[in-house]
């Protein structure tokens, strides 16, 4: 698998248990008594920290696509200077 595919699956898959925590922990506040709201709060506090992780990958993501194009840009111009 490749580092594009990679990222991309790692980003989806920090969406994906952003979104879960982000219902457990409401499901969880929800509740009245006091050991299910600290859980639901715990499950916020995760959830920001998935929307790290994929604010992180998102941005490997991008910079892999960046050294990509500036490489396929340089073979580029050293395939130019070899003909001339």
């Amino acid at each position: 698998m490749s580092n594009k595919k990679t990222f991309l699956i790692l980003t989806m898959l920090f969406s994906l248990l952003f979104i879960a925590l982000i219902a457990l922990g409401s499901h969880w506040l929800s509740l009245k008594t006091q050991p299910e709201k600290q859980f639901g709060i715990a499950a916020f506090l995760f959830a920001f920290a998935a929307a790290f992780g994929q604010i992180g990958c998102l941005a490997m993501y991008i910079r892999h696509v960046a050294r990509e194009k500036i490489a396929q840009q340089l073979t580029q111009q050293n395939k130019l200077k070899n003909i001339k």
